[in-house]
């Protein structure tokens, strides 16, 4: 931050203070102050030992920052009278008023630095606003003529923090659109300095704070050595009943779908058969195997897991478009692929963007003729993997993404979709039937939209989830996951279900680190201690974890739910050329700061499933490294005479 103090725009107040803002012209809000230099060291060093002392008091919040929070009641805490006084006399001198009350609550915040936040916190910021139906002032109708004696007083104290603050079109916490460009920026909060907001700042302005990416704080609570800011907000704002009763009405706006038990005899299935309902989407690209067909072969071989009406939907493989690379091997200037100069660091990065040689495009025209052929021979043989399948392709480089989209858009005629990328594979029998029965019951009111399949990066979804958002968010997340009684079964899925005996094991080397897996998972994992509970009627249950990651892994979706929602061009939650995963799951992490957890899931219906088994559902075979058969071959030949 020192080295790039001239970013920063030093716009006026209008009480003749200045802010450090990042826009030039930015539009400042009426009702915002700013005391310099508030508080001496020697008032910072007394707060520190006073957040020290209670150190039992810290509660851990938030979904990105895995921020630490204290919360005081003024009456009931006299160790801060000193400070409170201060406050108080400070604001009434700013706002030229004697009846300036005391801050009834405070607030204490610490927030910590993480790769996450590094990473993600600057491209995906969330502001949230005041509940102004907790101000009496409103009921007063005095809000209009600022006579409002709401505010609330923030004080970072150990370290520089950067305030994000806009002004919404609507005062929902749904509206995503500001006023005008001037009207959402970022401004500096200099350690020791008071930022007040009265008015319409504080009502009818967003706001977020975050720790400055260069921050060098001082010594910091509790000794902890990572870096961290500490910001105190002093609120005085007046509840009254209707505050309660908004609160109680808020409470009770949450999804239907949350319910743990879904009644068995209130069930109302439309009984179509998988084909009727059903579509599998299977997206490749050019890969350095072409024009060999072994990477879709070994993933369609793996369908029967799926069950027998699974093998007879309707498959299609969309064949994404490529990019010609511009480099010396590029003698063939006939190909009527797009050309594209932009160098990658090698071969695989280059065909994972779409871009290819002359040669790997002709390569990649061969594995696509190869693969018409292979479903041309299985038309009418339904014990082929490849059974009504058909080959899609695509004129220009989509990305998966957008290949997904269009295939949903032009090919697609059923209610759902099974989405499966060219090597991703069924490890062992999975319950596709059943969790479509899941999806249509018209008891969960459409809410679940997506279920995801486990894999090894989340089959303890629940201990990353617990990991990384803290125990208050985790008992919200145990409080929506689902339990459908179609989900439960007698033997062939959970722990030693039948399911586990015709899995796919390519090694012994990868037996005895999948049993491995499933010895931690048992031992200590939260993914199936908080799992022990939900087995009812001596049955296993299959449960359903709400995500907040949008796993592009295999999962079934509903289709009008992609193209609606996902896909709306005015969202622009996926990007052409990239994958759905990487821009909507910061997307959803957003909607659900901004809504909360449940509302904000919601609108996203994501799930993922598991049997709580210790094993995971599906497999990766690596497209972009794969060799074939033989190569690998040939490679073994090699290796023993080098070695000789």
């Amino acid at each position: 931050i020192e080295g790039n103090r001239h970013l920063w725009h030093e716009t006026p107040l209008i009480q003749g203070d200045f802010l450090k803002t990042s826009a030039e012209d930015a539009v400042v809000p009426s009702g915002l102050h700013v005391i310099s230099d508030f508080i001496t060291d020697e008032d910072v060093t007394m707060l520190t030992n006073i957040i020290e002392g209670n150190r039992h008091l810290w509660q851990h919040k938030g979904f990105e920052e895995r921020k630490r929070i204290q919360r005081y009641t003024v009456s009931l805490s006299p160790q801060f009278d000193w400070i409170v006084d201060k406050i108080t006399s400070a604001i009434g001198d700013t706002l030229s008023t004697s009846a300036t009350k005391r801050p009834s609550e405070i607030i204490i915040e610490e927030r910590k630095s993480t790769s996450f936040v590094s990473n993600r916190c600057n491209t995906f910021e969330t502001s949230t606003s005041e509940v102004r139906t907790e101000c009496t002032c409103v009921s007063a109708k005095i809000l209009d003529n600022c006579k409002c004696s709401c505010y609330v007083a923030q004080l970072s104290l150990n370290a520089e923090c950067i305030q994000l603050i806009d002004k919404p079109k609507e005062r929902k916490a749904d509206c995503w659109d500001v006023v005008s460009p001037q009207h959402r920026y970022k401004f500096l909060m200099e350690p020791k300095t008071l930022i007040c907001k009265t008015g319409e700042s504080l009502w009818n302005w967003r706001s977020r704070i975050t720790l400055a990416s260069g921050a060098n704080n001082q010594d910091s609570i509790d000794g902890n050595t990572q870096r961290s800011s500490v910001t105190i907000a002093f609120r005085q704002v007046v509840t009254s009943n209707a505050s309660s009763r908004g609160n109680q009405e808020k409470n009770e706006i949450i999804n239907n779908v949350c319910k743990k038990k879904v009644d068995k005899d209130d069930k109302d299935v439309e009984d179509s058969s998988l084909p009727q309902v059903l579509s599998v989407i299977v997206t490749t690209s050019p890969i350095k195997s072409n024009p060999s067909t072994e990477v879709l072969e070994r993933a369609f071989a793996t369908f029967h897991h799926g069950g027998n009406e699974f093998m007879e939907v309707e498959k299609l493989i969309v064949c994404d478009g490529v990019r010609l690379h511009c480099g010396r091997d590029d003698s063939t200037s006939g190909n009527q692929a797009r050309k594209f100069t932009k160098k990658y660091q090698n071969a695989k990065q280059a065909l994972r963007n779409g871009i290819a040689t002359s040669i790997q495009i002709e390569k990649y025209e061969l594995f696509k003729t190869a693969l018409k052929k292979l479903c041309e021979e299985a038309s009418g043989v339904k014990s082929s993997p490849f059974f009504n399948t058909r080959v899609v392709e695509l004129n220009e480089r989509h990305g998966y993404g957008f290949a997904l989209r269009h295939a949903l858009y032009y090919e697609v005629k059923t209610p759902y979709v099974c989405v499966i990328q060219h090597d991703r594979t069924f490890m062992r029998s999975t319950p596709i039937k059943e969790v479509v029965n899941v999806m249509m019951n018209k008891n969960t009111n459409g809410a679940i939209k997506y279920v995801g399949f486990s894999m090894r990066s989340n089959l303890t979804y629940r201990d990353i989830f617990m990991s990384k958002y803290g125990p208050g968010a985790f008992d919200e997340l145990q409080d929506m996951i689902l339990y459908p009684p179609e989900l439960a079964n007698d033997c062939k899925y959970g722990r030693n279900g039948s399911s586990l005996d015709d899995g796919i094991i390519y090694s012994e080397a990868l037996k005895k680190n999948l049993r491995s897996l499933a010895k931690s998972y048992f031992s200590g994992s939260m993914q199936y201690r908080s799992h022990l509970k939900a087995e009812k009627y001596g049955k296993h249950q299959l449960s359903l974890t709400p995500t907040i990651f949008w796993f592009d892994n295999i999962h079934i979706c509903e289709t009008s739910h992609y193209r609606k929602f996902i896909f709306d061009p005015k969202l622009k939650m996926v990007a052409k050329g990239g994958f759905v995963e990487d821009k909507l799951s910061p997307v959803i992490t957003k909607s659900v700061e901004r809504l909360g957890l449940k509302k904000g899931h919601g609108r996203f219906g994501s799930y993922l499933l598991d049997d709580h088994s210790g094993y995971f559902f599906t497999g990766h075979l690596d497209g972009g490294s794969f060799m074939t058969e033989e190569e690998r071959t040939r490679l073994l030949i090699k290796g023993k005479n080098m070695s000789k």
